[in-house]
């Protein structure tokens, strides 16, 4: 019996500046791709930005207007410790 295991990940073209590449190759680490290297550095920015909330008072308008920045970006889930995940 012989079983195979396919599993198609999609990839997508991104452009960016020879400088943004040479910043890029200074921080990736030997034997990881762009992708991990991107997935590392955005939940770097993650844990940082969650460290943060709760840092400085602001008004109920300002956290309002912060708030509804943020839902209405697409493709970003966001959790709110009062209402939960956001989509």
């Amino acid at each position: 019996m012989c079983m195979y295991t396919y599993i198609h990940m999609t990839s997508k073209n991104i452009s960016i500046t020879e400088d943004v590449y040479k910043k890029l190759m200074k921080i990736k680490r030997e034997n990881e791709s762009f992708s991990e290297l991107f997935l590392r550095l955005l939940n770097i920015q993650k844990t940082k930005m969650e460290k943060s909330f709760g840092k400085w008072k602001l008004s109920a308008k300002e956290e309002s207007e912060i708030w509804n920045d943020i839902t209405n970006r697409p493709g970003r889930r966001w959790k709110n410790p009062e209402i939960g995940e956001i989509k």
